[in-house]
């Protein structure tokens, strides 16, 4: 197995980005793919979580930004995709950091155990708040939930019925954003970005000194 080095990551990255143009595969945004950067190096998280890791691209920019003893385990349903995410990231050199899964991510997040520090979400978008409520109780204190795509082509917050074929996945990403803004285990930021992304802070993990 190669060791982990940033040279071979980052051409990976580079990599990644020209297959999902190629091949009209959809990845987070450039400006999705810098405020991940951000947020993980700023919060240092030891055990990631992603859930959608189509070609491994936010799996690898992740990986670039967090610390060196950091893992993410990686969830990707379409068998294709996986695949082709471990190639990327066997060539990355970081395949001893990271477990990609293969599967429905509804089954295998009751399976996974222990807590995660970073969580992002960017799969089924009719699921989100689904798989949020799955691995709420595997937060660790203040960890992060960041969600893409949650404005979704501006549906999400218009007023205007969207389009019927959209109708099921605008109404529950409003559900979402619903639970993380008003819920008080979580202060919530959605950034513009993008096709919007929100950034949700752990509180119910807090600990209140006297």
């Amino acid at each position: 197995m190669k060791q982990f080095d940033k040279t071979n990551l980052l051409a990976s990255i580079r990599s990644a980005e020209q297959y999902a143009l190629a091949n009209h595969v959809p990845i987070v945004s450039q400006a999705g793919a810098a405020l991940l950067t951000e947020l993980v190096g700023a919060r240092h998280p030891e055990r990631i979580l992603e859930i959608g890791t189509a070609i491994g691209y936010s799996t690898m920019v992740i990986a670039a930004a967090m610390p060196a003893a950091a893992t993410i385990i990686t969830i990707e349903k379409d068998p294709n995709r996986s695949a082709i995410a471990q190639n990327f990231i066997a060539e990355a050199g970081i395949s001893s950091r990271v477990q990609l899964c293969c599967g429905d991510a509804g089954q295998i997040l009751h399976e996974v155990s222990g807590l995660f520090d970073f969580v992002f979400i960017d799969a089924a978008k009719g699921q989100y708040l689904d798989y949020l409520l799955t691995i709420k109780d595997k937060l660790s204190a203040q960890a992060v939930v960041v969600a893409d795509n949650v404005l979704f082509r501006g549906f999400v917050e218009n007023t205007d019925n969207p389009p019927r074929r959209y109708r099921t996945i605008v109404k529950r990403l409003r559900e979402y954003l619903k639970f993380v803004n008003e819920s008080s285990d979580f202060h919530t930021e959605v950034h513009r970005t993008g096709d919007g992304i929100a950034v949700s802070y752990y509180q119910g993990g807090t600990i209140h000194h006297a």
